[in-house]
């Protein structure tokens, strides 16, 4: 037996922060509202409503002054109606009072801070207390174990360097022993190395998949180009709007189902696949409103924290949108169980990818405006391979500095040998239902 590496001995601490005491016991919670009928939901939610709007109301600076200045008592917001009463916010009013919707009271070292995936180029910073992220895992474990999974041996391609990016020969991966998963590189995920991908997956024979769509497509792509096949018991997705036929191709290649899950680093409002593959609204986790948007039959996602104290967030839009399937109101039964309401569809973020002069396949690309002044929006345009355009929207102060900082985060998040241009633009083009997409590509890709 070697020593337990200090990646280890993190992989074990992180385990015990998230899945302790306290998400076993939202577990068992979770269990029982997963088959709550709709008045049995709605008390569940009004409960825990109350008991926030008192606790901002006392402890978060921000809502504390907008409920003096509405005139608005803890005891006037008791039912979900009641919501309505406060106005709604959006990522530019949090950023901009960051500190004021922190709360004296709950502010800890327990507590846990994101960033969400500045998709828009501006990243923001959203803070979660211990209780919450406990919380959270118990839902997504709820689906998991709902779907088959309760700890199976997996590997994850999240998007995430999990090995210097320099590095040029295998391992690409890590082994996390806390949760028997073997941690990819999608960095390194190309052609020229997705060889010794495939024969690490065949020689650890995981039974679970969790990526990103566009990953879990690309490494999809690589085993039917090599004509090598591999059952999957499951796939989970999540980060990226899963479209229909990426989900055909990864589930005809891999043999199995995919299990698509939506959040947001807000922990604002949930949507996840059932064992009957009905996407639902997971409505023990949060308050969600549903606004039409612009009469074409979507809704964006309005939603409202009911578990995390640190940094509540009371109707908070999204800026993904939904088709439903049914009346906004209607709670009927699936086969699974559950009231929840159902979703069709989510029009959430379309991420695709970046390809490097290499063959890499960069699907986040967050971080790279994370630092930079002066920058409203960020999109990256890409037509040919190892080149991409940085479209930028200022504010009208961006600087030669700027620029510069810009395209030394792109090589380094993409490949040292990219070839970037920044290009200053009046606007940035929407896609669908005018959702930001980020990465556009026009690359054709070889492999089928």
């Amino acid at each position: 037996m070697g020593m337990t590496s200090f990646f280890e001995i993190q992989c074990w601490l992180r385990k015990l922060y998230r899945r302790g005491t306290r998400f076993q016991q939202y577990v068992k919670v979770l269990a029982d509202t997963h088959d709550l009928d709709s008045a049995g939901l709605r008390v569940y939610q009004e409960k825990l409503l109350h008991k926030m709007v008192r606790h901002c109301n006392k402890n978060v600076p921000y809502y504390r002054d907008l409920f003096r200045e509405l005139k608005i008592r803890p005891d006037d917001i008791r039912t979900l109606q009641d919501l309505s009463k406060l106005p709604l916010i959006d990522k530019k009013t949090v950023q901009g009072n960051l500190d004021r919707f922190i709360s004296r009271r709950h502010y800890n070292f327990l507590c846990n801070v994101g960033s969400t995936s500045g998709s828009t180029g501006t990243p923001g910073k959203f803070i979660r207390d211990f209780d919450a992220i406990n919380f959270e895992h118990a839902v997504v474990w709820r689906q998991w174990q709902n779907a088959g999974d309760s700890g199976k041996k997996r590997i994850s391609l999240r998007g995430d360097i999990i090995v210097p990016s320099s590095q040029n020969e295998p391992p690409f991966w890590r082994y996390n022993p806390a949760n028997r998963e073997l941690q990819m590189s999608s960095y390194h995920l190309s052609l020229d190395n997705s060889i010794h991908y495939i024969r690490k997956i065949q020689d650890f024979q995981p039974k679970i998949l969790y990526c990103g769509p566009s990953m879990g497509h690309v490494l999809a792509k690589f085993f039917r180009h090599h004509g090598v096949n591999y059952r999957f018991d499951a796939v989970f997705t999540s980060s990226e709007s899963l479209e229909p036929e990426i989900r055909d191709y990864i589930e005809a290649v891999f043999q199995t189902r995919i299990y698509d899950w939506y959040g947001q680093a807000e922990r604002v409002a949930a949507i996840g696949q059932c064992q009957h593959h009905q996407y639902h609204i997971q409505e023990d986790y949060s308050i969600v409103e549903l606004l039409p948007n612009r009469g074409d039959g979507t809704y964006e996602l309005v939603g409202s924290q009911l578990h995390n104290y640190v940094m509540p967030l009371l109707r908070y839009r999204t800026q993904d949108f939904i088709y439903l399937k049914g009346d906004p109101a209607e709670f009927t039964r699936c086969a699974c169980g559950s009231y929840f309401r159902k979703v069709e569809k989510i029009l959430g973020r379309s991420y695709g990818y970046l390809l490097t002069p290499e063959g890499y396949h960069i699907a986040i690309t967050a971080h790279i405006p994370v630092g930079v002044d002066n920058v409203i929006e960020t999109q990256f345009y890409q037509e040919k391979q190892g080149e991409v355009v940085l479209k930028v929207l200022t504010n009208g102060s961006f600087s030669e500095v700027d620029r510069e900082r810009l395209v030394l985060n792109t090589l380094k998040h993409t490949s040292p040998h990219m070839k970037v241009l920044v290009q200053e633009v009046s606007e940035i083009e929407r896609g669908p239902n005018g959702k930001f997409i980020n990465i556009v590509s026009n690359i054709k890709n070889s492999l089928n």
